[in-house]
Order: structure tokens, then sequence, then C-alpha cells
């Protein structure tokens, strides 16, 4: 016995394997990245120049003003002025 798949059988395989395909690899990668978290902006350590008197401090102890979209850092004696 010669067996043989009809053209019909061979069409509906051949329409639905590629979907079943791609839905598996798409979790596969979802699963992969999932758990993966963003660099952080700024390292441990990094420090800023106070844009009033050019003063290096750490991000924690200066203070951010927003203007026209850009940030400036300043250290709190140049902020509460």
């Amino acid at each position: 016995m010669n067996p043989t798949l009809s053209q019909t059988t061979f069409d509906q395989v051949f329409a639905v394997l590629p979907i079943a395909l791609g839905i598996i690899i798409y979790a596969i990668f979802f699963v992969a990245k999932r758990h993966e978290t963003a660099p952080s902006t700024a390292p441990l350590g990094q420090t800023f120049a106070c844009a009033g008197c050019g003063r290096r401090g750490h991000r924690e102890h200066m203070v951010a003003r927003q203007h026209d979209g850009a940030v400036s850092w300043l250290c709190a004696r140049c902020a509460a002025h």
C-alpha cells in the first residue's frame, strides 16, 4: 500500500504549520525576555557637576531643575538661591 496525503490535507498542513511555528517561537522569546531588567540610567558612584558653581556631587545629593526639556543638576547651596 502506498500511503499518500491528499492535496487538501497537504494544503491544510502547510497553511497551519507556519502560523503554529511562529506562535511557538514568539512564546519562547516571550518567556526568555520577560525576566530581563532595563539597564540603570546612572551607575552607582557616578557624580554630576553643579550647573551653577561646578561642584561635583552624587545624584542623590543634587537637585534636578528642568527647563525647556533639559535637566540641570544643582548642588543644595545653588538650589537654595
